[in-house]
């Protein structure tokens, strides 16, 4: 019974999403829910972060942590005005900007929306962007939510889908302005987004469904 309810909120969930895009509020438990494979852990207390995914590890455990947009120590390393490093959690990032784009490099681990918000304000305060309109500025709010449709992509994205590994990097320029994950993914593949296909294979091979069971089972 249990597992016939779980199958029609995935439908439910399916249905909505087709008709509406997703809502900001499943974009956000998403991004902040990593997997276990995938979380930064400090079980000694000393700082030092698990390296579990395979790709340098991962500096997010999905919880807020930064404050201002000094705490991450945005600083110029080519005296140039053009490429940057800050400290997330310990980790040392790179963001590089060339004319009105940023672009942050392994931003797949970093899933909290508010830091989000803090480290793009940090990066226009040195170079603002435009918006899409090209008279307008984007802001860290717009900015941190093209940066969550991304992190969408590297987690649902097959393996083998070349825009999954450009997909670990966010480019935040005027083109993907309130753009949502879709809009995003036919641009980038020049393929319709399907997602009835994407949940049939998301059921198949237990993915979605184990990330909506261990949801409700908290």
């Amino acid at each position: 019974m249990k597992k016939l309810i779980l199958i029609i909120l995935i439908l439910i969930l399916a249905g909505y999403v087709f008709l509406h895009g997703f809502p900001d509020a499943v974009v956000h438990w998403v991004n902040d829910h990593a997997s276990s494979s995938q979380e930064y852990t400090d079980d000694e207390g000393d700082g030092d972060s698990a390296e579990s995914d395979g790709q340098a590890g991962n500096s997010d455990s999905g919880k807020a942590v930064l404050t201002s947009t000094n705490d991450i120590g945005l600083t110029n390393y080519d005296g140039m005005g053009s490429k940057y490093f800050f400290t997330y959690k310990g980790q040392e990032f790179r963001a590089w900007y060339q004319t009105d784009c940023w672009t942050i490099f392994d931003s797949y681990k970093i899933t909290n929306n508010h830091d989000m918000k803090i480290i793009c304000q940090a990066l226009i305060d040195v170079h603002p962007v435009h918006g899409s309109d090209l008279s307008s500025y984007r802001t860290a709010e717009d900015m941190a939510y093209e940066w969550e449709q991304h992190n969408l992509a590297y987690k649902y994205l097959p393996e083998d889908s070349p825009w999954r590994e450009s997909a670990m990097n966010v480019d935040l320029d005027p083109q993907d302005q309130g753009r949502s994950f879709e809009e995003i993914y036919e641009d980038r593949t020049g393929q319709e987004f399907d997602l009835k296909e994407k949940v049939k294979e998301s059921i198949k091979d237990g993915t979605f469904f184990d990330k909506v069971k261990k949801y409700l089972n908290k």
